[in-house]
């Protein structure tokens, strides 16, 4: 039997261990990145099986496989029998929604492990020691290539533009999300954000669907710190967290573990001590008063806006870097309503200067460098606020990307507070 691989980064080697399990030896492997490979291009059809990468565009290629698989697939094939999977899909918020999600599950005693496309693949942790439930984060590119998936939960977290690059338009891309929607076993749940454009491009699900409300109004209802449920609640003083928006991710990872778990009365233990992943809202230190707040992950608009909305009045905003043809528009309300200075950096801080200083109620001021930007906040901060780096932008035009940034402004406020 003869195999091929569209694609040999992570996910393609991944795929590549799979493939031998299920006994396939002639594998070809096709790379456009790798001079040891022949060209995507190159390919031509005549294989038992193809695997194809996330990353890989099949259709800016002629000859692309009509039946294909993915390292998602044929890792579906090899979890141990009985253990659930949770797919978590949504253009922001995923990665810390499958961490929490496996963190609580953990607590709760079914033992999880969060993957996909977030630290280990889901095919790398179906070979190691055998999991309960597997909680598998899934971009766009990875569930628009399902064909064979089963999921015992399934989470959309909020639909935004994104990937434009690769796709038509806002519903070419919401398509390719719902296609994990399609995939949820009998009797399984869904969980999404309560907004219009998402429900309606879920409505075809029959099964249970949760919709949270993006106000903790609703349901789940935030009184004080009790984040109440019906049947059981939390009390979110305990959850270490930063931003409003991380009670909507601490809320879906509730409801997917509750999905198969059924909590009742108070269960604050589930998330006393959780641990949200790097650059996402991450406290990085206090000085003289002021909280300075690493959210380099927030390289898009609609996760900066989501970020800012999560936070009290008082916030100094760093914004800036490689700019993604973003309309920064869209965040003069929230930084009307939370922003006590915008500094703007980066080869994008002049259009965001151009966009928001006119339009803001805060002076807005225009830095080179985070070098620059940090010492400018320090200069303005007072007592009570907060420093959030939330940059709603890539990282490339002076970082290798958004973990690179988010770590030289970890450094450069600790080499403040040295003095």
């Amino acid at each position: 039997m003869k195999a091929a691989i569209l694609g040999y980064g992570k996910s393609g080697k991944a795929a590549e261990a799979l493939l031998k399990l299920d006994g396939y030896t002639d594998i070809t492997v096709f790379d456009d990145g790798d001079n040891s490979y022949k060209n995507i291009s190159e390919f031509t059809d005549t294989y038992d099986i193809v695997a194809v990468s996330p990353g890989v565009n099949l259709r800016i290629y002629p000859n692309a496989p009509e039946k294909f698989t993915s390292e998602i697939e044929l890792a579906q094939k090899h979890k141990p029998a009985g253990a659930k999977v949770i797919g978590i899909t949504g253009t922001n918020g995923k990665s810390t929604v499958t961490t929490l999600t496996a963190q609580v599950l953990s607590k709760a005693g079914v033992k999880s492990e969060a993957c996909g496309n977030i630290g280990l693949t889901y095919g790398e942790c179906v070979q190691g020691e055998s999991k309960d439930c597997y909680v598998v984060e899934l971009s766009s590119f990875q569930t628009g290539m399902l064909h064979e998936f089963a999921a015992d939960c399934a989470i959309v977290t909020n639909l935004a533009e994104d990937h434009m690059d690769r796709y038509r338009d806002m519903d070419d891309y919401a398509d390719d999300k719902m296609n994990l929607v399609k995939y949820i076993k009998d009797g399984g749940r869904l969980i999404i954000e309560d907004e219009p454009y998402l429900v309606k491009k879920t409505s075809f699900y029959k099964g249970e669907t949760v919709k949270i409300d993006p106000k903790l109004q609703g349901f789940p209802k935030l009184e004080g710190t009790k984040l109440d449920f019906g049947r059981f609640f939390v009390d979110v003083a305990k959850f270490p967290l930063n931003g409003g928006h991380n009670i909507m991710n601490l809320s879906y990872a509730l409801l997917a573990a509750d999905a198969l778990c059924k909590f009742e009365g108070d269960v604050t233990y589930l998330v006393d001590g959780l641990k949200g992943l790097p650059h996402r809202c991450e406290y990085v230190d206090t000085i003289n008063g002021v909280e300075w707040i690493n959210d380099s992950k927030g390289t898009n608009l609609h996760s900066t806006l989501t970020a800012l909305k999560g936070f009290d009045k008082g916030v100094l905003v760093i914004l800036g870097g490689k700019d993604k043809n973003g309309d920064f528009s869209v965040l003069v309300d929230v930084l009307n309503e939370k922003a006590a200075l915008v500094v703007a950096y980066g080869k994008a801080g002049e259009k965001i200067e151009n966009t928001l200083k006119d339009r803001v109620k805060v002076p807005v001021i225009r830095v080179k460098d985070m070098v620059e930007a940090v010492n400018v906040c320090f200069k303005n901060a007072k007592a009570g606020e907060k420093v959030v780096l939330s940059p709603a932008c890539a990282s490339f035009d002076l970082y290798k990307g958004f973990e690179h940034r988010g770590e030289h402004f970890c450094e450069l406020v600790k080499a403040l507070k040295k003095g």
